[in-house]
């Protein structure tokens, strides 16, 4: 019976450290694949919509300076 067990502990910590290695690969991934989403949102805003970008821009401060009654 001890046999069994001794000979069994070594594959039941293998295959836990390999389910943790999976999950730890998956949540590095996921974000990962967050944050280039994130940067590639913000270049086609940046690049591509450039003069959109501004416009709201420009519209954002507007709001601003009328809610302070400064412009």
């Amino acid at each position: 019976m001890k046999l069994k067990s001794i000979r069994g502990s070594p594959l039941v910590e293998e295959g836990l450290l390999l389910g943790l290695s999976i999950i730890t690969l998956t949540v590095v991934l996921s974000i990962i694949v967050g944050l280039l989403s994130g940067v590639k949102d913000t270049f086609d805003l940046s690049v591509f919509r450039g003069q959109e970008f501004m416009n709201q821009l420009q519209q954002a401060i507007q709001r601003i300076l009328q809610y302070f009654r400064i412009g």
